[in-house]
């Protein structure tokens, strides 16, 4: 099977950033390509005049999605679909694609394996953290992209230079199989941040089937934290992204939760003293966060409530 971009369809979850979805579908515009279909499920404030000003060059449809949440709106829009859409691009909001990405992309789709069941484009705007002996001692960090450590962290697919296979793909600028997505479904959270939510999906399948970055396809996110109240924002952070790791290494035996609890727990103290040193309130923020996530682990080994719930906001 040889793919051409007429293969693709489009998903686009988007919630109140008209301004951050105007300057995807430009770039969408600018690639110069053809698209199979390009289906906007909006979760906000309706942006429907916004997206259909697209309707003459591009291949678009609009619908809209309450309650709102990442996954529930993909998959809505993976229910819009016809076994004609062989391959399925999600794409979040405020991700903006560089000249060629797209053509790149599907280039590098009729040179892998045929058995590949997901790819992901290069973001080139974001650093990868830097390693350090220290993040490679408490499980945080490692040198290597695309990897998923014991302690449930998964390493950076950011700024790659060379195509690699990953062992996790992200969620908001990758390209699926559509038979894949049939055959994994997402289960919907009551969060308006699904943080985590592409390695939880992924890492299962990558165990299975190749998964891929390509360095070619690349994109920009031009990321905002705008899901919850800014003065809170660290704490929420700190404690969703730490629930997220536990519940992840829960349903991965392979994984160590040992391992896990020594990640965050040292984590947190680094962060603290780091936070005192230099008098930046984020890291404290971001380190009470995690100190209230990995407590609400202990309440669920108790049996008071399964760990993943602690994620919902409604």
């Amino acid at each position: 099977m040889r793919y051409t971009t007429n293969n693709v369809a489009i998903i686009v979850p988007t919630k109140d950033r008209p301004d951050q979805l105007y300057n995807l579908l430009n770039s969408l515009i600018l690639q110069e390509v053809s698209y199979g279909r390009i289906i906007i499920v909006d979760g906000g404030n309706s942006v429907e005049g916004l997206v259909l000003g697209f309707k003459d060059k591009l291949p678009i449809e609009y619908y809209t999605c309450s309650p709102p949440g990442q996954i529930r709106q993909k998959n809505m829009g993976l229910s819009k679909l016809n076994p004609q859409d062989l391959l399925v691009c999600y794409f979040d909001d405020d991700i903006v694609l560089e000249k060629d990405a797209f053509k790149n992309m599907i280039n590098y789709w009729n040179q892998v394996d045929s058995d590949t069941a997901g790819i992901c484009f290069n973001i080139v705007n974001e650093a990868p953290p830097p390693f350090s002996w220290f993040g490679k001692f408490i499980f945080f960090s490692s040198s290597m992209p695309g990897k998923v450590l014991a302690s449930g962290r998964s390493t950076s697919l950011a700024n790659i230079k060379e195509n690699i296979r990953s062992e996790w793909l992200g969620g908001g600028y990758t390209i699926w199989k559509h038979d894949i997505l049939k055959k994994y479904a997402q289960e919907n959270l009551n969060t308006n941040w699904a943080i985590g939510e592409d390695l939880k999906f992924s890492y299962p399948i990558g165990k299975k089937y190749p998964l891929f970055v390509c360095a070619d396809a690349k994109v920009r996110h031009e990321h905002i934290y705008d899901q919850y109240p800014k003065k809170s924002i660290y704490k929420i952070r700190g404690f969703k992204e730490t629930v997220f790791i536990i519940h992840f290494v829960q349903i991965n035996p392979n994984l160590s939760q040992l391992t896990c609890l020594w990640m965050l727990s040292t984590s947190m103290i680094s962060r603290i003293c780091f936070g005192l040193i230099t008098m930046k309130y984020r890291y404290i923020g971001y380190a009470i966060g995690q100190f209230k996530g990995i407590f609400n682990w202990f309440i669920s080994v108790l049996g008071f409530k399964e760990i993943v719930t602690s994620l919902d906001d409604w």
